[in-house]
């Protein structure tokens, strides 16, 4: 009965999108972290598409008495409460936490966004868009307002219609499609991640339009640094080793004093990477 009532040393990992690679780098960082204090992680998958972290899934998380929980999903007020009765702590990644009162770790999310708007205005870049998730995400909220920030800066406003986020869990294809980049002449797109950038990328291939000749795409997350890809992208970077050694110290310290109430947020700033999606337009005589 002592052995059922002691938690394993093992560590939740949750995350809602098990086809983006950027969850199992982190992830793999997560383990070499853990790996140094005998610990490993147990991933969990939540299926709902609002980033949210549900009750069903904490629960399964508590009856497999895991030490701790780092999400990439924004937990409710109700699991925050179920998660503080159990006595396990929780991290969020890539999201703050402050008003939940849990300790956190994430990207400057609006200044990447900044940085991505300011590098394709300055490549000569006339007609903007972006290509996001929904709505309901604060990170897609944040880039998207750091985006639209820097073109203002510049003199330049974002058309609505040339802003497409995916509330319906649609195709990356129907989502470029309902931009219509021949239609509008757009020659410069910010993707909410890499993820989209190279779906974008290939899907546009198909259609005649070539990157960088035709059109500049920068993405987000740099996923390239831990993965081969057969075109460089320009991308905005946030040290993923890096959040993932942060958000395991936030935890290991929630874990061994369990009545602090102290909360943290850690935010990591962001780096642009250049690559071979972008490139300086000509400038057009009359």
């Amino acid at each position: 009965q002592s052995l059922r009532n002691v938690p394993l040393k093992v560590v939740a990992v949750v995350y809602d999108n098990i086809v983006n690679p950027y969850y199992s780098i982190v992830n793999n960082h997560l383990n070499n972290e853990l790996k140094k204090s005998n610990y490993r992680p147990m991933v969990f998958f939540e299926s709902n598409i609002d980033g949210m972290l549900s009750l069903e899934v904490v629960r399964e998380i508590i009856a497999f008495r895991m030490s701790g929980v780092i999400s990439f999903l924004t937990p409710t007020k109700e699991v925050v409460e179920l998660l503080e009765d159990h006595h396990i702590p929780l991290i969020l990644l890539g999201r703050t936490g402050n008003a939940l009162g849990i300790d956190s770790v994430s990207a400057n999310d609006y200044r990447g966004g900044k940085l991505a708007g300011y590098k394709l205005f300055d490549l000569g870049g006339k007609n903007f868009a972006y290509l996001g998730v929904t709505q309901k995400l604060s990170i897609n909220r944040e880039r998207l307002a750091g985006f639209k920030k820097a073109l203002k800066n510049n003199g330049v406003l974002v058309p609505e219609a040339n802003i497409v986020l995916n509330e319906k869990d649609i195709t990356t294809r129907e989502l470029i499609d309902m931009l219509d980049v021949k239609g509008r002449n757009i020659d410069s797109i910010f993707c909410f991640n890499d993820q989209i950038a190279y779906e974008v990328i290939g899907y546009l291939s198909e259609q005649g339009i070539h990157v960088p000749a035709d059109i500049n795409i920068i993405g987000f997350d740099n996923l390239q640094s831990d993965i081969i890809y057969p075109i460089k992208l320009t991308t905005i970077d946030a040290d993923k080793p890096r959040v993932a050694h942060m958000a395991l110290e936030l935890l290991f310290n929630k874990m061994k004093h369990r009545d602090l109430t102290e909360v943290t947020g850690k935010i990591i700033d962001v780096a642009l990477i250049d690559g071979l999606t972008t490139k300086k337009r000509q400038k057009t005589h009359c």
